[in-house]
């Protein structure tokens, strides 16, 4: 991910607010499930890999006292543009660290500390997952609570050539340019539960002239429901509730997976 999104003035960062962050949602009522839980929390709240600031600037509005941490010095440099935009006492509640969730050393502990749209999934292996999990539990409060969004692998989408391969595209409201992403290919070490997707992404501009086109891969490792349980009791975290839509809908086959734990 880090290589995904590196640099500031990749085509893949400049796209990501228009594939994610304009209307509709990309995972609906998301934002407002975290700030329910933050409303709730005690303490300050961390989100990791928190990109270019979806979220913790909708719950620095709200009121809350938000620490958002991601490797990717690209996304936060839109995150920290999209702060200095705030409010002053918004502002003043929202903190951006460049890191990696695996190193996590901030020196404080959390009332709430979530990882929102999947992105745990992009530690590949059951070390690191082990390891961010660890680095979560030093700095969660107490009664803190650790918030996680994956998904429910549908076995269909986990073999190739089954299932059609992932498009998305959005229009930038600033510049009116268009972007689209498709994935050219799919790849998959069952193994190691790894899927690797070889993006392609194109800029187009309002005339329809194409500006830029890039491909890059993008890996994530799925797991299963009760794999995260164990990896969570293994950590030391014991799950309080577990949805499968932000609504608070019951586990269900291949939706959203999405669990707080104590």
């Amino acid at each position: 991910m880090e290589r995904f999104y590196a640099d500031s003035c990749s085509l893949f960062v400049r796209a990501y607010d228009a594939f994610h962050h304009q209307p509709p949602s990309p995972i609906v009522g998301d934002v407002a499930f975290y700030r329910r839980l933050a409303r709730q929390a005690a303490a300050p709240v961390l989100e990791l890999a928190c990109g270019t600031g979806r979220i913790a600037v909708a719950l620095a509005l709200d009121g809350s006292d938000v620490t958002g941490l991601d490797v990717s010095e690209g996304m936060l440099a839109i995150a920290r543009c999209k702060r200095d935009a705030l409010p002053e006492m918004a502002r003043a509640r929202l903190v951006l660290h460049a890191g990696d969730m695996c190193e996590l050393e901030l020196g404080q502990r959390f009332g709430l500390i979530f990882i929102a749209f999947r992105s745990f999934q992009h530690l590949l292996t059951i070390d690191l997952q082990r390891k961010a999990l660890a680095a979560m539990q030093r700095h969660l409060a107490p009664e803190g609570r650790l918030a996680l969004h994956l998904f429910d692998p549908r076995l269909e989408l986990l073999i190739e050539g089954i299932a059609a391969l992932p498009k998305v595209s959005g229009i930038d409201p600033a510049t009116q340019r268009r972007y689209t992403g498709e994935v050219l290919r799919a790849s998959f070490d069952h193994v190691a539960q790894v899927r690797r997707d070889l993006w392609q992404y194109t800029e187009i501009d309002p005339s329809g002239a194409v500006l830029e086109r890039a491909t890059r891969e993008m890996a994530l490792r799925w797991t299963y429901r009760w794999e995260l349980h164990h990896l969570l009791a293994l950590s030391g975290f014991a799950v309080e509730a577990e949805y499968s839509d932000f609504a608070g809908s019951p586990p269900a086959y291949g939706k959203e997976l999405i669990v707080v734990a104590r």
